[in-house]
């Protein structure tokens, strides 16, 4: 319709044209040109518009040649002043209507072009007024035009707008985000689907490249696709749909399937993308994946319906069961039963399975083969949308060499590897069992402690080989001496026990089949090995305890047990003993004197008391150190209670180094009077201290710290000194006489000395031990021992003293045999260091 408008507004303005130009002297070429542009133009322009591919474009050509026309127009009315200005205006409000501001500019050079073309072909005439007629012909004309295309442009931007919102609306119900593009990339378009996904809102994302929303590793392909679109016919994105990464706002990446398509907006080429968020697709894919290889796995898998027909088992089934997918498949898990179960076990078993939907547990199965065999299985409810089992999952797995290795480390862990007996794990399980049971049954039990008798001298001699025959030889003969149901198991090393249950119901009846059960092991135990050829003979020391209840703890019985073990041994060996009350009494005073003698040690409770040596007139010739240990509740205590543990402790270094220390300074400060200097110190010195590698260096460091005389210092040694290492014995005993000390063979006659060894032995002196003298009087034996003692020293060279002289008998008696030097309470008692310096001063 707007055309034939068109149409008739340009004839008026062709009426208005030949109106003005009338009798001007244009010629017929110039009217037919008019003719043409104003006539038949109108109906170019509309067969034009009608047959157009890209109508908007050709819309755009249509207003630019309307204003060359009125260019024209406006050249042909000779630039009349109201006509010229009306078609100038018309021009300028038909593009403000159409194209807006921006198609002003071109409008405008649109006019000049077709004004400059009229001048350029019939010349420049210009008449500035018009006559009333034409002015208002080409008012008409004009207006009709401007009316015409104000309408058509504003009915197109209410067409356009009503399309925007239909498409905003449609785009915003899209599930998927859709995301319009420019040819360069550029979003123009974004909707509320898209803003979700990605996370952005469309404010952010519209007039920025699309590539903003992919990672980084895909936007050069991108780029390269976009260039390849736009200079190439071949199309790599563009119709069809592709999986590619997306990237959120907050970085992170998710998979999404992207379909572009392109298409024309306005005779401009626009891209389409529809992307949808594949993720939970992929990962559903990927779940699929890990479900089927999971489902081949190592571990035997079925699936069954609800009533429990198997549907599917996979190929660990087969290999662990022997049976074939199609032997399975339709038939019951009832086809592995072995019979090991009974209905309860099943029945709680589904009771577990209903009430959590899951269970877990070790089974017995049958194969194909009639092989019965263990499993783990895990019985999983799959539940339907109403929380109904619909399937049931079951996985296993064989576990033969689970239970073949459990039980060898339970064998491990409960037996000596050794003998195969029961091993102090196990022992301690069953001493508890029987306590428990002694005291609901009202009977007694008993514990036995073999400990064989010098088994380190079999290892050391015929080897450890030998050694572990031995003792598997020993459990055999053990087992065979106790009933069925006691026990007999190895502590360790050498040490066996033996448990007995069920005795009588009186500990006297109760020991003596203890004690009958204890000779049968004397017995058992003394008869002769063959170990590998060779012949041994091993004998034991038992200690025996009873227990009745739950009186005493396990503990308690074997440490009383091993107290009358070490009775057996202290009587001779081969023997066995029940455990006394007063050997714990024993070994708890023991282990109490332990205790307050490190602390008096560490404190330093004690101190040096003196006795004097005298010679055969009775004039001091020297001193003996003696230690005294001042008790904070005990008071002074003598070394006879505390030296032997001392010994067993190791204490003994310490403190007789300290002995050592404080001799000497007394020694040094005695030198400084003239009464005292010419006294000897006597110092006893143990094996152990004697025996200890820096125990010269000790000695030197003492006597430089103090600056006491050497040649004064006596070092009184015991025999058992001569048992072990003699060879250094002498060594360092001809190191110190060196330096000038002189040393005195203590308690002689009391051990084991060997007279090849005694006469290598640098000694000055042999002192005859107290246990001789005190009856030396009236046994004849004492008084010839120290006869006999008194000629070795005399024909040895060496000097003698005789201790514990309490009378003058004794002392006539030992003089009238050569004694010239005595000891004892007869000449003064020990005391201390300014007693024993009144007593020399007195003398």
């Amino acid at each position: 319709m707007h055309y034939r408008v068109r149409a008739v507004s340009f004839a008026l303005a062709f009426v208005a044209t030949s109106m003005q130009i009338y009798g001007k002297g244009y010629s017929p070429a110039a009217w037919i040109f008019l003719g043409l542009l104003f006539l038949v133009y109108p109906h170019f322009q509309y067969w034009r518009a009608s047959t157009a591919q890209k109508p908007v474009q050709a819309e755009r050509i249509n207003l630019l040649i309307d204003s060359v026309l009125l260019g024209l127009f406006a050249a042909a009315l000779q630039f009349s002043i109201w006509l010229s200005f009306a078609a100038i205006l018309a021009n300028l409000i038909n593009s403000v209507a159409n194209k807006g501001w921006r198609g002003v500019p071109q409008s405008i050079v649109a006019l000049l072009a077709g004004a400059l073309l009229w001048i350029s072909v019939n010349g420049f005439k210009l008449s500035l007024h018009s006559a009333w007629p034409t002015t208002m012909v080409c008012i008409v004309g004009l207006a009709g035009y401007v009316l015409v295309m104000v309408h058509v442009g504003f009915k197109r931007n209410l067409q356009l707008r009503d399309i925007k919102t239909r498409q905003r609306v449609i785009l915003e119900g899209v599930q998927s985000g859709v995301i319009a593009m420019s040819e360069r990339g550029i979003v123009e378009s974004f909707n509320q689907s898209a803003e979700q996904m990605f996370g952005y809102g469309a404010a952010e994302v519209v007039g920025n490249n699309v590539s903003m929303l992919m990672p980084e590793p895909c936007q050069g392909k991108h780029d390269g696709d976009l260039d390849n679109n736009l200079h190439s016919d071949v199309k790599k994105a563009i119709g069809r749909r592709c999986e590619m990464l997306g990237r959120r706002k907050d970085g992170s990446r998710f998979h999404m399937a992207l379909g572009v398509y392109e298409t024309l907006l306005n005779d401009r080429r626009l891209f389409i993308a529809t992307a949808s968020d594949i993720s939970a697709h992929k990962q559903a894919e990927a779940d699929l994946r890990v479900a089927a290889t999971a489902f081949e796995s190592q571990e035997s898998m079925i699936i069954t319906d609800a009533n429990e027909v198997i549907l599917k088992v996979n190929k660990a089934f087969t290999q662990i069961t022997g049976y074939d997918q199609h032997e399975a498949i339709g038939q019951t898990p009832k086809m592995l039963k072995s019979g090991h179960h009974g209905d309860a076990f099943y029945q709680a078993m589904w009771e577990g399975i209903n009430r959590d939907k899951y269970w877990q547990g070790e089974m017995w199965s049958r194969r194909k083969n009639g092989e019965i065999f263990p499993q783990w299985l895990a019985i999983t409810a799959v539940l339907d949308a109403n929380g109904v089992a619909s399937n049931y999952v079951g996985v296993f797995a064989d576990i033969t060499l689970h239970k073949q290795a459990q039980d060898r480390i339970e064998l491990l862990a409960f037996s000596d590897p050794l003998t195969g007996l029961p091993n102090r794990r196990l022992l301690m399980d069953r001493l508890h069992q029987a306590l428990a049971a002694s005291a609901r049954l009202g009977l007694c039990g008993a514990v036995l402690l073999i400990d064989l008798d010098d088994f380190k001298t079999l290892n050391d001699t015929l080897g450890h080989d030998k050694g572990d025959l031995l003792l598997q030889q020993v459990a055999q003969r053990l087992t065979t001496c106790v009933r069925a149901g006691d026990t007999v198991a190895r502590l360790g090393g050498d040490e066996f026990v033996v448990m007995l249950e069920g005795l009588a119901e009186y500990p006297k009846d109760a020991a003596s089949q203890a004690e009958a059960v204890g000779e049968k092991i004397l017995a058992a135990l003394n008869q002769p090995y063959l170990l590998a050829g060779v012949e041994n003979r091993s004998t034991p020391s038992i200690g025996i305890t009873l227990f009745n209840g739950l009186q005493n703890s396990i503990e308690e019985l074997l440490k009383w047990a091993d107290l009358a073990m070490y009775q057996s041994k202290a009587v001779g060996r081969n023997t066995l003993h029940f455990f006394d009350p007063a050997m714990q009494a024993m070994v708890t005073a023991r282990a109490a004197l332990e205790v307050e003698l490190r602390e008096a040690v560490s404190q330093q409770r004690f101190i040096l008391h003196y006795q004097p040596q005298v010679d055969g007139d009775g004039r001091p010739t020297g001193v003996e150190a003696l230690i005294r240990w001042q008790h904070p509740q005990r008071g002074m205590v003598s070394p006879a209670e505390f030296i032997s543990l001392a010994e067993d402790t190791g204490l003994i270094l310490s403190l007789g180094n300290w002995v050592l220390e404080t001799a000497c300074t007394q020694l040094a400060r005695w030198a400084e009077q003239p009464q005292m200097a010419h006294l000897t110190m006597a110092v006893n010195v143990s094996a152990r201290q004697f025996r200890n590698k820096d125990f010269v260096g000790q000695v030197m460091a003492a006597l430089d710290h103090s600056g006491a005389d050497p040649h004064r210092l006596k070092m009184e040694l015991t025999e058992s000194l001569l048992l072990d290492g003699v060879e250094e014995t002498i060594e360092k005993m001809n190191t110190l006489k060196a330096l000038g000390m002189s040393f005195s063979l203590d308690d002689f006659g009391t051990g084991y000395s060997s007279l090849a060894y005694l006469k290598r032995l640098p000694l000055f002196q042999l002192k005859i031990d107290q246990s001789f003298v005190r009856d030396i009087l009236t046994d004849p034996h004492d008084a010839a021992i120290c006869r006999t003692v008194i000629a070795l020293a005399q024909s040895l060279g060496l000097a003698v003293i005789a201790e514990g002289v309490e009378s003058e008998a004794q002392r006539d008696f030992l003089a009238g045999q050569g004694c010239r030097a005595y000891q004892g309470y007869l000449f003064g008692r020990p005391l201390p260091a300014d007693g024993c310096e009144a007593y020399v001063r007195r003398g």
